[in-house]
């Protein structure tokens, strides 16, 4: 049996990818675990939220990606940025003009800001980085490790909920829609679900614990 799960054995664990400021479905999953084993031994999947996030603009939905150098070995610790575009900044002062008007703008920007200008050169820093930050302003305190080979599905305990692979684009509909609760957004009549972490920090972080339940 892999270590990480083995020391897990008794607790209850979410074995997951890492995304890039992933979907409130996301958050919602790791709320109910203990512990959370970060597949680090995956291959790179294209069209999924590993570098690609969702926010709420004035024209609608809109996603953010991410873009990276291809050439890779393709093992998701290895995936380079490519900051010959200047996507951060484009990130950057897209979130600002979504968000500029949120409740809970000044609480989260800078720290969002400060991650995106360090220039990690690999993804999976960047996107590490962004997932404890959000789990710090949401208080949301969990054991993290990451796992040091692919884990089978033989090797996981009863304890261990596998994620893997379950939430992207394609399954936002099927995954923590039915009981999404709705808050305040910036834009727009009808409340639009399951956006990035990043639309709850803004609109509505103080009431975070009910809607994540």
């Amino acid at each position: 049996m892999n270590e990480e799960i083995k020391n897990t054995a008794n607790k209850s664990t979410l074995l997951i990818d890492l995304h890039y400021f992933p979907p409130i479905s996301y958050i919602k999953e790791i709320v109910k675990a203990d512990t959370i084993v970060l597949e680090a031994h995956e291959t790179f999947q294209k069209q999924t939220y590993r570098n690609r996030c969702e926010i709420l603009t004035a024209n609608g939905k809109e996603a953010l990606i991410v873009p990276i150098i291809h050439g890779s070995s393709g093992f998701i610790k290895d995936i380079r940025i490519d900051y010959s575009q200047r996507w951060f900044q484009i990130h950057d002062r897209t979130l600002r003009a979504a968000y500029g008007k949120s409740p809970f703008f000044e609480f989260v920007m800078d720290d969002i800001s400060a991650v995106l200008e360090a220039k990690h050169p690999f993804l999976w820093d960047v996107n590490y980085n962004m997932l404890t930050l959000c789990l710090e302003k949401l208080t949301l305190k969990k054991e993290i490790i990451e796992s040091n080979a692919y884990l089978d599905t033989t090797e996981l305990t009863d304890f261990t909920l596998d994620m893997r692979g379950k939430i992207n684009p394609g399954s936002n509909k099927e995954v923590g829609q039915n009981d999404s609760k709705v808050y305040h957004q910036v834009f727009g009549n009808e409340f639009v679900r399951n956006l990035s972490v990043l639309d709850l920090l803004f609109c509505a972080v103080l009431d975070s614990s009910v809607i994540l339940r």
